[in-house]
């Protein structure tokens, strides 16, 4: 297992973790969590050995293989399938034996390099590699292309497929969803999840975490503090936590006023100089707990639209390519006022183009955006934070806005967005891309659109800058067109979609669910499509290999079925102990002075008795799921 004891480490003279203790045992999937700069991706490189200890440790097993996601792609010369494959280091050696001893024309060489290829069962690493590409969203005709002819998000997602190709015992993965979109999200969630090594995974993204984890590792104050459960576990914990501070915060905060009130009563009285000095002490030894700070510093909102033109805008048979490539074919769309619309298809399907298209920065080639007279359109993309002046302030932006408002009250609303005074000031180009990002939302938020159009929004913020612009969103009054990868965001915000799909632009007929289990179901038909067998295999082989799976998967399902009946029979006994505590409170006398103890003792076991049965069937649950995913892994 992993260990890291007693942890500190700098970034130059910044403290980022103190004295911090994490454990990571094999098979295990933690969500590495924190605010932008705690240190989530200087940790990541504490374990890779790449930055140095200032005090502690990290232990891990010499066996254990760590897999990452390399940050520069080391090859540009080789096709993408041939560079995922060699993710595999096992199979990149032997491959690469097999290589020498054909150039030297060396046959026991040959011999040896393919016996050492056969044991590692090399003969489906190519077939492993092209499943995982299918998944990220590539296709056949990506995997002989070379790697300099992939835009910088598709040699991310081929990082992404290398980095999954290794043998780790311990995979660190920092952000994967970025780049991806949510169709490849649902599909890397299936694939963690039936991942049998240990996953350390630092996500902004809660469902995606809600889905893959199973524990928390929360960055915060320089420690990390570990939470069983997913995401929604921590929250509830952490708010049960924070509560509890609180409470224990006022508390003190009056004692330690008595406290105060005693000592300027009696300091100047001889007679009491001794008793007002031990409080002095006290005060002193006294351990401050830290009040509790508000969980989001960003609170902003979208401000009312002054009017709402229906129907804001008519798309009308508008058809676009790239040269000879077809992007959009006759699209016909009408945006209503106050639409929530997700915009969903695969990368690449002509989601960006066409809110290009709807905000004038491409021309249709044919066809019509009619705009209604007193539209004005909010546009967030990665190309607007680019274009951001970066000798400039905060402060310079807004009021370089029309209309501008005081200095101070351009301040002000910067404040909202999380900058203080000083940064207000400070030129942007040292600022981090989730800064940046929180910069051009406010500008958005400024110019008071009617129509927000947000083209992966989420890809540099917090998680709570996140929820702010949740909030913000579903507090809005206008129209909103959503392309994100963070299916939270998507499902809180839309109430209808439009699938982008084969040039086409056409209303989905369900909710979001149901669209990606149909795109996970057509991911899957393509890999079944694909896959490859050993060469020179026979079909009775092939029965015999397929029917040992088989076996391998079912008895993997034996032990799960046996845990879920114990499962069931403790959860049977917590209901009916749970019924008893419920029907002892409702007896009117266990309220009585004489019968205090028994109430409080009757309490405590209810909150024991509640508190295990949410975990029993959290288990249970977890269960269920595994033995589900063992089950489809079966049909297949």
């Amino acid at each position: 297992m992993l260990t890291l004891q007693n942890l500190s480490i700098r970034a130059g003279v910044k403290p980022l973790l103190d004295s911090a203790t994490l454990t990571v045992h094999p098979g295990q999937k933690i969500g590495l969590i924190g605010q932008n700069g705690v240190g989530k991706t200087t940790l990541f490189k504490t374990i890779l050995n790449e930055v140095p200890i200032e005090s502690g440790s990290v232990g891990i097993p010499q066996n254990w293989l760590i897999g990452s996601v390399e940050q520069e792609v080391s090859a540009k010369d080789i096709n993408s399938l041939e560079y995922v494959t060699y993710g595999d280091s096992l199979y990149a050696e032997s491959t690469e034996r097999v290589k020498q001893a054909e150039l030297a024309n060396d046959n026991e060489a040959l011999v040896s390099a393919y016996d050492g290829l056969d044991k590692i069962s090399g003969y489906l690493v190519p077939n492993k590699a092209k499943q995982l590409l299918y998944g990220l969203g590539f296709s056949d005709a990506d995997f002989e292309k070379n790697l300099s002819a992939f835009s910088g998000g598709w040699q991310v997602r081929l990082k992404l497929a290398r980095a999954l190709m290794q043998r780790a015992d311990l995979l660190l993965l920092d952000e994967p969803t970025n780049h991806l979109d949510i169709e490849a999200v649902a599909w890397l969630e299936q694939w963690l999840k039936s991942y049998e090594g240990a996953v350390l995974i630092i996500s902004h993204d809660r469902d995606f975490l809600d889905q893959v984890v199973q524990g928390i590792a929360h960055i915060h104050d320089q420690k990390i503090t570990y939470y069983s459960g997913n995401f929604a576990a921590f929250e509830r914990q952490r708010n049960e936590q924070l509560m509890q501070q609180q409470a224990l915060h006022d508390k003190q905060k009056q004692q330690m006023q008595h406290l105060k009130s005693f000592i300027e009563r009696f300091k100047a009285k001889a007679s009491k100089a001794k008793q007002a000095q031990s409080r002095v002490k006290a005060l002193e030894r006294m351990e401050q707990v830290a009040a509790v700070q508000a969980m989001n510093p960003f609170i902003f909102k979208f401000l009312s639209p002054d009017h709402q033109p229906d129907p804001m805008m008519n798309i009308t048979d508008l058809s676009f390519a790239y040269g000879d490539k077809s992007i959009l074919k006759s699209v016909d769309l009408v945006l209503r006022a106050g639409d929530r619309i997700g915009l969903v298809g695969v990368n690449g399907s002509g989601k960006t183009t066409l809110l290009k298209q709807l905000v004038g920065e491409l021309k249709p080639q044919t066809g019509k955006v009619i705009i209604s007279k007193g539209v004005k359109i909010g546009y967030f993309a990665q190309h607007q934070i680019d274009s951001l002046n970066f000798d400039q302030s905060p402060l310079q932006h807004i009021l370089a806005q029309e209309n501008a408002p005081s200095d101070q009250e351009s301040r002000d609303f910067l404040g909202q967005f999380g900058f203080s005074n000083t940064q207000c000031l400070e030129p942007i180009k040292a600022f981090s891309g989730g800064e940046k990002a929180r910069l051009a939302l406010a500008i958005i938020v400024y110019q008071k659109p009617n129509l927000i159009i947000l083209d992966e929004p989420t890809n540099h913020l917090d998680m709570e800058t996140r929820d702010a612009l949740d909030m913000a969103i579903q507090e809005f009054a206008g129209a909103v067109i959503l392309v994100t990868h963070d299916k939270h965001l998507l499902a809180s915000i839309s109430d209808q979609y439009w699938w982008v799909h084969q040039g086409k632009v056409t209303l989905y007929q369900g909710d979001l669910d149901g669209y990606l289990q149909q795109q996970l179901k057509a991911i899957k038909e393509t890999q079944l499509e694909n896959k490859v067998t050993r060469p020179g295999q026979s079909k009775k082989e092939l029965r015999q290999q397929n029917a040992q799976q088989r076996r391998v998967l079912e008895d993997k399902i034996k032990p799960y079925q046996k845990e879920i009946k114990v499962l069931d029979k403790r959860m049977e006994q917590l209901q009916a102990d749970l019924a008893n505590y419920h029907a002892m409170m409702e007896d009117e006398t266990l309220y009585d002075a004489a019968n205090k103890q028994k109430l409080a003792e009757c309490l405590k076991l209810q909150a024991g008795c509640s508190q295990e049965l949410e975990e029993v069937e959290m288990r249970w649950l977890e269960l269920e799921g595994l033995i589900e995913d063992i089950k489809a892994e079966l049909e297949s």
